[in-house]
């Protein structure tokens, strides 16, 4: 029997009948997964339950697209060393873990539901912390939540971003080639939906940009632009907001205590990952298909998951 965790009933409904889970199958999907990585000689990749059924779930139990998102998934970590630097916990993570910009709130949108992810932009400080920084801290922690968190995994995530005095600089930092890069892992790799990005608190220019934006997406349901933070409340439900904007989810400093105490936990883990990855030299086939799935700049046919796509 595999070693996975015991998901409450209400998310185990989610499953069966969202994500098509069969536990009369169940096993095997995972030992043919495990198998397939084993057999290939170019890639090293974790094959505990765990990790593995993350994926299987992300991609319906469809084993043939479990194959392709593990397989880019690390293909990425093993190209991308600009953005994702060493993968051993170091200081620049604990340090953006203790900033304040980032908290996943302890409870989901119902025990069936997704996870809740805070962002508050005003925090971040651009002198210490680039784009490329915010990124690697979000793979580490979607890294975490691959292996803890199963309303994330199966239900998905409801992204809140706080635009308070979000520092202009910050933007400067952003061009196309760079968004395609970090959404190449978000759309390909990672095992989890966005479900929906709620902002709140922008000024009245931003938020005439972000409208724009909304504009021209062919997915315009996912991005919500909140006027003030009673429109954020009716949306989400203010019981599943932290105590800072008027909810009971925890609050924003608690986050950060857990993050802290994650990033301890997981460095054992995250220094054993170096030795994960593709080894092209041992690799046959179509490498340049995989380098530009890497890069973020294959086709919208050659992928099969969830996009954020424009007109």
């Amino acid at each position: 029997m595999a070693k996975i965790r015991q998901l409450v009933p209400e998310l185990a409904e989610v499953a069966r009948v969202e994500l098509n889970e069969d536990e009369a199958n169940r096993d095997a999907l995972i030992m043919a997964l495990r198998n397939w990585i084993n057999e290939q000689n170019y890639l090293e990749a974790r094959t505990d339950d765990q990790f593995l059924v993350a994926f299987l779930r992300f991609c319906l139990w469809d084993l043939e697209q479990a194959k392709k998102r593990v397989l880019f998934f690390y293909d990425y970590k093993s190209k991308e060393r600009g953005l994702l630097k060493s993968r051993a916990v170091d200081d620049k993570l604990f340090e953006l873990a203790r900033s304040g910009i980032f908290a996943t709130l302890p409870n989901p949108i119902g025990p069936g539901g997704p996870r809740i992810h805070f962002t508050r932009m005003g925090h971040i400080e651009t002198s210490k912390h680039s784009v490329g920084d915010i990124f690697r801290f979000h793979a580490f922690r979607s890294e975490i939540e691959i292996n803890t968190d199963d309303n994330w995994n199966i239900a998905g995530v409801v992204e809140v971003i706080d635009f308070t005095k979000i520092p202009y600089s910050l933007l400067l930092q952003f061009d196309s080639s760079l968004f395609k890069r970090m959404n190449a892992f978000l759309e390909h790799g990672i095992p989890t939906n966005l479900l929906a990005t709620h902002i709140v608190n922008a000024s009245r220019e931003t938020q005439f940009v972000l409208t724009i934006i909304r504009n021209v997406m062919k997915q315009k349901e996912l991005l919500h632009i909140h006027p003030n933070l009673e429109s954020l409340h009716k949306a989400i439900g203010k019981e599943y907001l932290p105590t800072e904007l008027g909810g009971n989810n925890g609050s924003l400093n608690e986050a950060i205590t857990r993050y802290e105490a994650q990033l301890n936990t997981f460095t054992p883990y995250f220094n054993d990952d170096e030795r994960f990855g593709v080894d092209e030299k041992l690799r046959a086939g179509n490498s340049q298909q995989q380098a530009a799935l890497v890069t973020g700049v294959a086709s919208a046919e050659e992928g099969t998951f969830r996009k954020l796509d424009f007109d």
